[in-house]
């Protein structure tokens, strides 16, 4: 008998004594079973108990769709404002700290503030509102975790931003290696490393909270 076999002769067991499907679920998690499997065995056993298969959901190409739609928006607005953060604070930090070999044009500056800080005020309140209206549907469907759209656009942006992490630390260490660290260079890594990690910390930890419901 394989685990799978298993898992339905357990399920048809505990049922026969009045377990609940909540009670079932949740001690099958405990024992590290997804919840995507439990489910799927217990429609099994209703099946076999009425004579009648588990209805599939139509529409979820249209869902699919509409979860691209939004993780995509709320990606692509992520990228505008933290970019445009992290190009605010090398600015200031040219500002505040300036090369003396470089020169400096007033007008230049004033632009790519204001152009930055225009980025950051139209990208992060979208941003918030379209991470607030996933996180309301996902309240009230928490099925949608399961979402392979979600999966994939969540693991890009942790591949993207470990990724620029990486470079970071690279870069950092060979310029330090070659003896060339100055104040503006450490405050730009620093920079990088805060922005990056930042985002990489709130999405790992978003799969860590919801691993067991997300887990397929």
């Amino acid at each position: 008998m394989d685990s799978s076999d298993k898992l339905t002769a357990f399920i048809e067991a505990a049922k026969t004594k009045g377990a609940s499907d909540e009670v079932l679920v949740a001690l099958l998690r405990e024992r590290g079973w997804p919840a995507k499997n439990s489910y799927s065995a217990i429609g099994k056993y209703y099946e076999a108990l009425t004579g009648v298969p588990v209805p599939e959901r139509r529409g979820g190409t249209v869902e699919s769709a509409r979860d691209a739609f939004l993780y995509l928006l709320a990606f692509s607005t992520l990228a505008t404002w933290t970019i445009a953060l992290g190009l605010l604070a090398f600015t200031l930090i040219d500002r505040w700290i300036p090369d003396p070999v470089a020169s400096r044009n007033l007008g230049n500056i004033r632009y790519d503030v204001s152009y930055q800080i225009a980025s950051i005020i139209v990208a992060f309140p979208i941003f918030l509102g379209v991470m607030s209206f996933i996180l309301r549907e996902v309240e009230s469907s928490p099925e949608r975790l399961q979402s392979g759209v979600r999966k994939w656009l969540t693991y890009l942006a942790l591949l993207v931003t470990a990724g620029t992490m990486i470079g970071d630390l690279v870069v950092f260490l060979t310029t330090f290696l070659q003896g060339e660290l100055t104040a503006r260079f450490v405050l730009k890594s620093l920079t990088v490393i805060v922005i990056a990690g930042s985002v990489f910390w709130y999405y790992l930890g978003s799969l860590r909270e919801r691993g067991h419901d997300a887990e397929a």
